[in-house]
């Protein structure tokens, strides 16, 4: 409601909305607000703090509102038309002193109309150049501050034609289009260089024109392939550097890896005969099995982790890099590991022949697998021998084998079975994922395919399982904070319903037990690590101090985001150089492959990768095909196959 006293009920004003000055009618005036009404007939509210110009001389009402207001912006277009602000401003810069918008608009248009002063004002409020604001009064600048906002103004400029010639260039490198200038080629190649040196310094400018250019694909990525094209040999392994990985640990971390002093452990009572199995490259060895049947068809079995935790003091230099790696990174070009060489793979290292300090779980098992017993206890183990899986497969393969390891591995394999059986009793999901090890060498891709399904794979696997089993019962059995894995049975299919983090033991649905813990490779993953000094602090360690169940979720959390960014970059590596050996060797050759469940894709059997799947007749699942590459992009990841045939056709044509 209006009050008695009407300031501008039925005046012409000009507000300020988003920067611009726009004239509308005042309908109805209350204590805050005032309501408008614009050409088009539109209502809004406006406070009255926002209302700059009033045109006193124009009555209005909402019969006759259009011709007027559109009177008022002919006026102001012409006005527009002629302000030049340098021109005023050499007018006025000597004056030293602040002016009101009114004596401005005299000065400029010889003349203080209500219209005049609305443009005026519209121009000095969006103006950076010639003058400062002090209220609602003016005040030029100097000529000093004038040249050197002037030299400013035009080097953002440049920055914006340099941003769009960028981006055009990488579109035309990208796109094979025309090849730039070699001036262009250095400043390019000089540009997305400096990009990729330092990942928490990259120019958010630059990142937002490789983004524009291929939406798709990681900035970093479209980087390295320009670079390539462009023929710049770049220092860092390309997956590497896409990840921002560090190249080497810092000066205080190498010198603690060298100088750190272990505490002395008890050796066994007895002298054990401990194997490691791993690939044959491997040299973060962070387990070894052991065993000692006894009456009864009774088997001892200890399983052996290695100790880090002896030599990565918490919150030392070591322990800072390891909790920001999070965990060691294989890439097909290179390892970066979460720990100094000096103790991931020399003093901590499960090497064969030498004294090492270890974390062992202690099992009965009965003549069915079932767990009699079990005990945790750090200590002091030789390390007999090592093998890799392929020896230890052929081992297993020739029975009767006479041999300490031979012997042992047979023990093992046996009662690992059992192990995996009881678990699939109880609802466990084993299956296995066909998986590849890709390596680059400068220039040679090599792909191995891998049997995870191999009878040493399996050992391993199962007795890490009872490991991490047996220390996740340990801590909720004495309300140790640990972190969880955990999976309840919720019905439906449990390969798709993925494990969650939790301070409390609960049913792993996709292992089948009870409670379960991850603590098995401390020199590889730092919540392993965290956790395995958890125990130790449970167990009475004199150098152990325990987290508190905050800590842990913090640490853990951290680690498990970080942990996750360098499992997808892995992925990403691996694909993409095996899409590379496909792009090089196998372009138009038929293929072995698998049509899966949908009948819309294929996974290549010589390479365990997975494409779309085009052309294909009708067929059961899992039906065994040939195909052919029909597209290829290794940079985006893109692999679209065509049917070819049947399986037989791929003989045929051998």
């Amino acid at each position: 409601m209006a009050s008695g006293n009407s300031k501008y009920l039925g005046t012409i004003v000009e507000y300020l909305d988003q920067g611009k000055l726009r004239p509308a009618l005042v309908v109805r005036e209350g204590d805050k607000r005032l309501v408008v009404v614009d050409a088009s007939g539109r209502e809004k509210a406006v406070a009255p703090d926002l209302v700059l110009v009033r045109h006193h001389e124009c009555r209005a009402d909402l019969t006759n509102l259009q011709p007027v207001l559109s009177e008022i912006e002919a006026e102001r277009a012409k006005l527009a038309a002629d302000l030049d602000l340098n021109l005023l401003w050499e007018v006025v810069h000597e004056h030293n002193r602040a002016f009101d918008p009114q004596e401005l608009a005299e000065l400029f248009f010889g003349r203080r109309s209500p219209t005049a002063v609305a443009v005026l004002l519209e121009n000095l409020l969006d103006d950076r150049l010639y003058f400062t604001r002090r209220h609602m009064e003016f005040v030029a600048r100097s000529s000093e501050q004038v040249e050197r906002l002037r030299v400013q103004h035009s080097r953002e400029r440049l920055k914006t034609e340099g941003a769009r010639r960028t981006r055009a260039l990488i579109k035309e490198v990208l796109d094979g289009g025309a090849a730039p200038t070699e001036a262009e080629r250095t400043e390019l190649a000089a540009e997305l260089t400096a990009y990729l040196k330092n990942p928490f310094t990259r120019r958010q400018e630059l990142e937002a024109l490789l983004t524009y250019a291929v939406p798709e694909v990681p900035p970093a990525e479209i980087a390295i392939e320009v670079l390539e094209w462009l023929g710049v040999t770049l220092d860092t392994p390309r997956f590497a550097l896409i990840g921002g990985l560090p190249r080497s640990f810092n000066e205080a971390a190498i010198r603690e890896s060298i100088e750190v002093i272990a505490p002395d452990r008890p050796l066994p009572d007895a002298e054990i005969f401990a194997i490691t199995i791993d690939d044959e490259e491997t040299r973060e060895i962070d387990d070894a099995l052991s065993c000692t049947p006894e009456p009864d068809g009774i088997l001892r079995v200890s399983v052996h982790i290695a100790l880090p935790a002896d030599f990565v003091p918490r919150d030392g230099a070591m322990d800072r890099e390891a909790a920001m790696r999070a965990a060691t990174v294989y890439l097909p070009e290179t390892i970066v590991r979460m720990l100094p060489d000096e103790i991931s793979c020399q003093r901590a290292s499960l090497i064969a022949g030498e004294l090492r300090p270890v974390l062992t779980t202690e099992v009965r098992l009965g003549a069915g697998g079932e767990l009699m017993s079990h005990s945790i206890r750090p200590g002091l183990i030789r390390i007999g021998e090592r093998l890799d899986y392929k020896r230890a497969d052929l081992m297993l393969a020739q029975t009767g084998k006479a041999g300490a390891a031979a012997v042992a591995l047979g023990h093992l394999h046996d009662a690992a079975m059992k192990l995996r059986e009881r678990r699939r009793q109880a609802g466990a999901i084993i299956f296995h994922r066909r998986e590849t090890k890709v390596r680059v060498h400068q220039d040679r891709i090599e792909i191995e395919l891998i049997d995870n399904n191999s009878p040493s794979r399996n050992l391993v696997a199962e007795f890490m399982v009872l490991s991490n089993y047996i220390a996740a019962k340990y801590a909720a059995d004495n309300r140790l904070p640990i972190i969880y894995r955990v999976q309840p049975n919720e019905g439906g299919d449990a390969i798709m319903q993925r494990a969650r983090l939790s301070l409390y033991p609960e049913y792993h649905a996709g292992i089948g037990l009870e409670c379960y813990a991850q603590l098995s490779s401390p020199l590889r993953r730092y919540a392993d690590l965290v956790l395995q000094r958890q125990l130790l602090a449970a167990l009475g360690d004199s150098g152990a101090r325990a987290y508190d169940a905050n800590e842990l979720l913090t640490i853990l959390a951290k680690v498990e985001n970080a942990e996750a960014e360098s499992k997808e970059l892995e992925r990403r590596a691996k694909r993409y150089w095996i899409l590379r050996y496909l792009e090089r060797h196998a372009r138009e050759q038929p293929l072995a492959a698998t049509m899966l469940r949908d009948g819309y894709s294929a996974e290549l059997s010589d390479y365990a990768i997975r494409g779309s799947l085009h052309g294909t007749p009708s067929f059961l699942q899992e039906t065994q095909i040939a195909v052919q590459i029909d597209r290829i992009d290794p940079l985006r990841g893109l692999l679209a196959l065509r049917y070819a045939g049947p399986a037989n056709e791929l003989h045929d044509a051998g």
